[in-house]
């Protein structure tokens, strides 16, 4: 069959004529079926911000009193009350018109333990924890916060909660077996390899705003206000726990809640980019 051959008209050279192109206009058949995409409810998210809060708020505390009591028994602090007041006396320096007639010279001679070797070990224990956590997830927080518009907002919301399972799994083992503090700090180095609590949060209020358009004033005020109350209630919870009981209960509760939080980012949390 032979080939039809076409002459190519020359170029319009009348300005008058757009040559702009025509936009591109799509027809769909009737029986064609239209994928719908529409934005999720942005208190999906509430859940997730809920059980890292509850998880978070309670660890500097429940932290400092562990690492405390365990110092207080190397040194041989691990006594009654009276015997942390009467080492906190002979840290104190009174001059001699306080004295009482029931205090003598020989009182304050008498070999008490020394409380700010505590004090001391306590504090070198909290420096090489935070600089063992931030090196930890810092390179985390830059390489999903950075591209979180490209993998989606749930990565953000998984990867904490595993990291947390791992710590409390963790450390469930390092208080019944008491094993030494440097577990501690291997146990923080896994949870920032993960990401830490502050990744939700992040993750969180991206979320909202890509669910949100004309009420994103109030979706950022309920968020606060459930950030606000998830930390005042495990603070005051915790406290009040430590003073007679100790550490396998409330480890074991943050167990649960971040178990919770990772199959509720699985299963129920749904994705606010379109583009994944």
């Amino acid at each position: 069959m032979p080939h039809k051959r076409y002459r190519l008209a020359p170029p319009m050279e009348n300005k008058n004529v757009s040559t702009r192109l025509p936009p591109i206009v799509v027809i769909y058949r009737p029986n064609d079926k239209v994928k719908q995409i529409s934005s999720p409810h942005w208190w999906f998210v509430l859940p997730c911000l809920l059980l890292i809060i509850l998880c978070t708020a309670s660890d500097p505390i429940l932290m400092n009193d562990l690492i405390i009591r365990r110092y207080e028994h190397y040194y041989g602090l691990s006594g009654s009350i009276d015997t942390h007041r009467t080492a906190c006396q002979e840290q104190t320096m009174i001059p001699m018109f306080y004295w009482d007639w029931e205090y003598s010279y020989f009182d304050f001679q008498r070999p008490y333990p020394d409380y700010s070797h505590v004090q001391r070990d306590a504090a070198r224990f909290n420096v090489r924890n935070s600089i063992a956590t931030l090196v930890s997830s810092v390179f985390t927080f830059i390489l999903l916060g950075s591209n979180s518009d490209l993998i989606g907002r749930r990565p953000l919301l998984v990867f904490p909660f595993i990291g947390k399972i791992i710590r409390y799994a963790l450390m469930l083992m390092i208080v019944s077996q008491n094993l030494s503090n440097n577990w501690i700090i291997i146990t923080h180095v896994l949870e920032g390899i993960f990401g830490s609590g502050g990744l939700i949060v992040l993750s969180s209020f991206a979320y909202i705003t890509d669910c949100t358009n004309q009420s994103r004033t109030r979706s950022f005020f309920i968020a606060e206000i459930v950030i606000v109350i998830a930390r005042i209630i495990p603070v005051v919870g915790i406290s009040l726990w430590l003073r007679y009981y100790f550490y396998i209960a409330p480890l074991s509760v943050n167990l649960a809640l971040s178990v919770i939080g990772l199959f509720y980012t699985l299963f129920i949390q749904p994705e606010s980019v379109e583009i994944v």
